[in-house]
């Protein structure tokens, strides 16, 4: 097991395999990948070969993301390779190729996904997205991978457009048997102005979270509050700027498109590149790589 200088175990690899993205949302942290070059550095046996050795390591789970992961035409062979060792091997997604790709997604292994739907009204979710008109798509991708026998989340950041919405949205997760991540809206990557005019507060949302669910607990993974409502769903809300509490438990690693291990979401630098390693197939580059980074890893907010 690989243990940080914090006493946090490491159990997870978050993937960006592509800085690519077809929409434009008014926010986006991009994985605090502000300044990278972008290049898809990586192929899906490289991927294949990381899960391999981090496996061996106590790292078992791995979330595919991007930009948006299924705009790469490899990213079914990804997945495949990647499930050839893990049995945690999961996305997010804006939605908008889950359609076409459930069934072959399912087939090659992918058991979980995020699907983010910050709206289910139309206007507001074309605002939100930069100008998509994709919504009532996205949510038969939904349905498709609900028919393949994928588990689907749906991620939902609150803003003033869309807070009213909560409600909706709990709702239309309960109908489907779907557990939802409330997201609060954070400030990086996303411009000042947008910040300023849509950041709210999720205090409203918890105190509709508490009065309307009939359990609460507290994940051990980012120590998320976590509510199961009456359907049976769970509804988890994610504060991630300025929450020591999440960083403390935070068990995760991030890997770029160009192959660098980046130690935190809100930091750029240090980074490990184990990409030559990868192709290589230099197994103990490799963990010597991810100790590296575990090493150089520390929590962004820290209490006081």
């Amino acid at each position: 097991m690989l243990v940080d200088r914090f006493g946090r175990k490491i159990d997870s690899f978050r993937i960006a395999v592509t800085s690519r993205c077809n929409y434009q949302c008014i926010f986006c942290h991009r994985e605090g990948m502000m300044n990278n070059p972008g290049n898809e550095a990586l192929d899906a046996g490289d991927y294949g070969f990381l899960t391999e050795v981090a496996v061996k390591h106590g790292i078992k789970s791995f979330k595919l993301t991007g930009g948006e992961p299924l705009v790469r035409s490899d990213i079914v062979d990804i997945v495949r390779e990647i499930a050839t060792y893990t049995r945690d091997v999961s996305m997010t997604t804006n939605g908008s190729l889950l359609l076409e790709k459930a069934g072959l997604l399912a087939e090659a292994g992918l058991n979980r996904i995020n699907v983010s739907i910050h709206s289910l009204k139309p206007p507001v979710y074309r605002f939100i997205t930069g100008g998509s008109t994709l919504l009532e798509k996205v949510l038969k991708g939904v349905d498709e991978a609900l028919n393949h026998g994928i588990k689907v989340k749906i991620d939902f950041v609150v803003m003033k457009v869309n807070i009213d919405e909560v409600k909706n949205i709990v709702e239309y997760a309960s109908d489907r048997g779907l557990d939802v991540n409330i997201i609060e809206l954070i400030p990086l990557g996303t411009p000042q102005d947008v910040y300023r005019d849509q950041h709210v507060m999720v205090d409203p949302v918890i105190e509709f979270l508490e009065k309307n669910s009939t359990a609460k607990t507290v994940r051990e993974f980012q120590s998320r509050p976590e509510y199961i409502m009456p359907s049976g769903i769970k509804v988890d809300v994610v504060k991630g700027y300025g929450n020591p509490a999440l960083c403390s438990r935070c068990t995760r690693l991030r890997l770029t498109p160009e192959g660098w291990i980046k130690t935190c979401l809100f930091v750029d630098k240090p980074i490990v590149d184990i990409s030559r390693e990868l192709k290589n197939r230099d197994e103990k580059g490799v963990i010597n790589g991810i100790k590296r980074a575990v090493y150089l890893r520390e929590p962004f907010f820290k209490p006081g």
